[in-house]
């Protein structure tokens, strides 16, 4: 149904939007606005045509209301809490730009970063440039616990799955609407291993040119999402995801498309 309504949406072209921004967010409290009014500053400055869908994945901060009156922002308020990718197939559903890109809400990245990543991306016409912590030119203020979780869990990642990507995880990215189009009718996931079904399924539909880029992580205003379940079930959905491979889920809808 999302892939469907990304693919029917009007055209950027009809509409004028260059670049939707989808903004999930999960009880980011106070963090919420000012990373949304900055993601808004920045987008205006660089004179870029857009728009802004945050939605809430069941939210129970009273944090959608914080966004009332900003006029570019389009505000989903789910009332159930489905996990991260589930916010981020809905906010795609109703995308109507040329590019399209998410960040998260929680304040650790900067949303300047999009403008940078749609400059590179106009540049090199890439089906996805995406933040690379691992990046030589990357800085990172996460405390040593989140770093050793980012390289165990790439490192799993890597053995697994052999995609060339050295960070999968890191949440701000930009995607071609002709690649998403293609590739989201193939994602199954719900929840934080969204991200890596994205590149899993975009390589076995063929695409490879996904662009690394440098990004600066502060450190969080917003609490942490990650604990120990959160850990274990995108372990375990990073399995699923591989069964699926191995049972040629994304071939199939490779070789239909």
């Amino acid at each position: 149904m999302n892939a469907t309504a990304l693919a029917t949406a009007p055209a950027a072209r009809q509409t004028g939007v260059e670049l939707t921004v989808v903004v999930p967010f999960y009880n980011p409290g106070p963090a919420l606005r000012p990373t949304v009014e900055r993601l808004v500053t920045c987008l205006r400055q660089a004179g870029v045509a857009f728009e802004v869908i945050a939605v809430s994945d069941g939210s129970t901060d009273g944090s959608a209301a914080t966004l009332t009156g900003l006029a570019e922002v389009t505000v989903i308020d789910n009332p159930i809490n489905q996990g991260k990718g589930a916010a981020l197939h809905q906010g795609f559903a109703a995308a109507t730009g040329a590019w399209i890109g998410f960040i998260d809400a929680d304040g650790d990245i900067d949303p300047q970063h999009l403008v940078d990543y749609l400059l590179i991306a106009r540049a090199g016409g890439h089906a996805v440039v995406y933040a690379d912590k691992r990046h030589t030119h990357s800085v990172s203020a996460a405390t040593r616990l989140r770093k050793l979780i980012s390289i165990s869990y790439s490192t799993l990642v890597t053995t697994m799955f052999g995609l060339g990507v050295r960070d999968t995880q890191t949440g701000c990215k930009i995607i071609r609407r002709d690649v998403l189009t293609e590739v989201l009718p193939r994602l199954r996931e719900r929840r934080f291993a969204f991200d890596l079904e994205l590149f899993v399924a975009a390589k076995e539909a063929g695409i490879t040119d996904l662009h690394a880029a440098p990004v600066r992580l502060e450190a969080r205003t917003a609490g942490s999402t990650v604990s120990t379940a959160s850990i274990t079930r995108t372990i375990r959905d990073t399995f699923t995801i591989y069964g699926r491979r191995r049972d040629n889920h994304y071939a199939t809808y490779a070789l239909a498309s």
